[in-house]
């Protein structure tokens, strides 16, 4: 196997297993009796921001674009718990807290930001993207 390869290789099976971790956390942690779905909607907010700003930033050079798709990611994983704190009228800290108390949102959160950063490293290619 050639070493580009094994370097795009490394990184997309770290956010496969990211993701994994993110989507059994979330599984694991919800609680479908009080309609509490943290860790899903953190995943659902990090998801819908990436793809909002991956073909804005996809032409930038990689390291530009990397910091872009990780504060995207960081934002997108915190914004459905501030909705949700501003819906039911609850202090944004508290909200958090208890999502990460109850819900796994300190599960994950990381895991999401982590698969979203290996993910966007084995998908875009340093040589690719360098002029002449």
């Amino acid at each position: 196997m050639k070493r580009c390869k094994i370097r795009r290789l490394v990184p997309a099976l770290v956010a496969l297993a990211a993701f994994l971790w993110a989507a059994k956390s979330a599984h694991d942690s919800s609680m479908p009796e009080f309609r509490v779905y943290d860790g899903f909607w953190i995943m659902l907010g990090a998801t819908v921001a990436v793809g909002l700003v991956a073909p804005v930033v996809w032409r930038w050079p990689r390291e530009r674009s990397l910091l872009v798709v990780v504060v995207a990611s960081i934002v997108g994983s915190v914004v459905p718990l501030v909705v949700s704190a501003f819906t039911h009228q609850l202090p944004i800290v508290a909200r958090r807290r208890g999502s990460c108390m109850l819900a796994g949102a300190d599960l994950v959160g990381p895991a999401v930001i982590v698969g979203f950063t290996c993910l966007w490293l084995a998908v875009r290619d340093e040589a690719e993207r360098r002029p002449g």
